[in-house]
């Protein structure tokens, strides 16, 4: 009697068991308790995957041996994966090891040909020196991953290698990578689906950037965009095909017929990103001169740009956080010249800092911008301090991009003397400008909202009249619009070796070797006034990593070794000792 009981209870748990089973195979859920929702896709994530209506295969090159830092990117990935494949069944995702089709190879020829239609494809490998077992070992990594949707191909780099590819810098760029992992993907997904390209115009007449010195930054837009130039010499006004208008370095006033057209654009909801410089100054200023005094350029987007909610100052900002210059340190002036890099505090190096007000306020992460977070430093060429000012619009305004505590803005007339690479740059030189709060200036700054027109109640009936019978009235006030305004016409600039006419990556320092954020940092803004389905939000998600004590990890090795592998089992053999117990009493009375 007992015994048939027993087996009927065991029966109907195993019948429970599997019917739940077959009941969560058709209902999907899961509850992120994670203190960072690692495990929580955004909401406009979610909606570009749920939306996808063909298939799409993801490869991931990061199969194989490698250091535990890229073992987490590995886990991170595939994690990532297997939550959009919850969503929706037409994603699909392989993890493969190129070293073991590399090594199929017959021939150092063949394995280099292998390589190289790899990089074609934009899958570049990385090389990482690992301690094993106590010796130095070279390991090939190639942090990538394909994504493809019918014939068409995106390739992501799982890693930001961000500046020196030292491989100390390589492991510390892992818990960026991570975050910015969703993103990454959901950004390529949404770029192969698109059908239509925006349309993005660069202005000219006035002295912008040219070719080769924009190239950099349209060679990375082309790949997504549409780009044409645009003179408003040659036209009656900014057509509102075009989904966005760079204005890069002007060099020369606009007048009033041009800012018209431009206010025009914005008010009927044109985006545009504004890149001025308000003083005339530049490292070849100086010429043969060891001093240069910066004079006002006399641009006349002051005023438009004050209207809007931002006041671009007549200024130069000196920073101590700043890059380098090279200079000749030979203190004969017959002998050869002996150039070290030195600090130049007119190169700042800013970011998205925030001040102690903000960050009580807000909390010092919540107040990061998509467009900034993750953000490697920004190297500018003597900016200008931004004020942000009340509109008449309804307009938000972020600072998106600031110099550092030990900052100040000097004014003209001022000299800016070579001299000064070669001084000790200390931070007490900055400790006035600290204790004034005259510090975090504003170099990059976000408008967004409903803009209040330039020219309202200043254009004739006559003319609002004459715009309304050809079917282009004259408004007053935008839809909701947004523009980004920066005061380094040079951070969009990239440098050109002479010698033999090579375009340097934007962002990248020829004097000091490093890879500046400037390109990440005008794509995100690009992106975020072009992205209606806000997947840059994808962007603010920070996994964080919580490394292991390795100094206490090797001094309590065996402790910890008891706890996870002798305790379960001793656990697990007292149960079994006291289950058998208990039921030994049970039927034996």
């Amino acid at each position: 009697m007992v015994k048939s009981q027993s087996i009927s209870s065991f029966l109907i748990a195993t019948a429970i068991l599997i019917s739940l089973n077959l009941a969560a195979s058709f209902v999907y859920w899961d509850l992120d308790l994670t203190s960072d929702r690692r495990f929580t896709l955004s909401s406009s994530t979610r909606q570009l995957i749920g939306e996808l209506d063909q298939p799409i295969t993801v490869e991931v090159y990061l199969e194989g041996t490698f250091p535990a830092e890229f073992k987490h990117l590995q886990n991170a990935t595939r994690e990532l994966l297997e939550k959009l494949r919850s969503v929706n069944q037409n994603v699909e995702y392989r993890f493969l090891n190129p070293l073991e089709i590399l090594d199929s190879s017959q021939t150092n020829e063949t394995r280099a040909a292998a390589i190289k239609s790899m990089q074609k494809r934009g899958i570049n490998p990385i090389n990482l020196t690992v301690n094993s077992e106590g010796r130095q070992e070279k390991i090939i990594v190639f942090p990538c991953a394909s994504v493809r949707i019918g014939n068409s191909e995106k390739v992501i780099n799982l890693i930001e290698m961000g500046g020196i590819a030292s491989d100390d810098r390589k492991m510390e760029m892992i818990n960026v990578s991570i975050n910015l992992l969703e993103y990454k993907f959901a950004n390529a997904i949404q770029k192969l689906q698109v059908k239509s390209r925006p349309r993005i115009a660069l202005l000219t007449g006035h002295g912008e950037l040219q070719r080769p010195y924009s190239e950099s930054l349209e060679k990375a837009l082309f790949e997504y965009y549409d780009i044409a130039r645009l003179d408003l010499d040659s036209t009656f006004g900014v057509d509102k095909l075009v989904d966005l208008l760079i204005i890069a370095k002007p060099l020369r006033p606009f007048g009033e017929r041009h800012q018209f057209m431009i206010d025009q654009y914005i008010m009927n909801g044109g985006k545009t990103l504004w890149l001025v410089d308000m003083l005339n100054v530049d490292l070849d200023s100086f010429g043969r001169s060891a001093s240069f005094i910066p004079f006002d350029r006399g641009l006349d987007v002051g005023g438009i740009l004050y209207n809007y909610g931002a006041r671009v100052n007549a200024n130069v900002i000196s920073d101590l956080r700043c890059s380098s210059i090279p200079v000749d340190v030979n203190t004969n002036p017959q002998a050869k010249p002996q150039l070290e890099l030195k600090k130049w505090i007119f190169h700042p190096t800013v970011y998205p800092y925030h001040t102690a007000a903000e960050t009580q306020k807000e909390g010092s992460s919540s107040i990061l911008h998509p467009i900034v977070k993750n953000l490697d430093y920004v190297d500018c060429r003597y900016p200008s301090s931004i004020d942000i000012v009340q509109s008449q619009g309804n307009v938000k305004a972020t600072p998106l991009l600031r110099s550092s505590r030990y900052s100040k803005a000097l004014f003209p007339p001022v000299e800016l003397s070579l001299s000064v690479a070669y001084q000790n740059i200390t931070q007490e030189m900055f400790e006035d400008a600290a204790k004034k709060n005259a510090n975090y200036l504003n170099v990059a700054v976000l408008l967004e909202g409903e803009f209040s027109s330039y020219f309202r109640n200043r254009v004739s009936p006559e003319m609002t009249a004459s715009f309304a019978k050809a079917g282009k009235p004259i408004l007053e006030k935008s839809q909701a619009t947004k523009m980004v305004v920066i005061s380094d016409g040079d951070l969009a600039r990239n440098e050109v070796l002479m010698q033999n006419n090579t375009v340097v990556p934007l962002g990248l320092n020829k004097f000091e070797g490093y890879q500046y954020g400037n390109r990440d940092f005008l794509i995100n803004a690009i992106e975020y006034m072009l992205d209606d389905k806000g997947i840059i939000a994808a962007r603010n998600k920070e996994i964080k990593l919580r490394p292991l004590d390795q100094q206490r990890a090797f001094s309590e090795k065996l402790q910890w070794q008891f706890i996870n592998l002798g305790l379960p089992l001793l656990l697990l053999a007292l149960f079994g000792f006291g289950y058998s117990y208990w039921r030994k009493r049970k039927y034996t009375d």
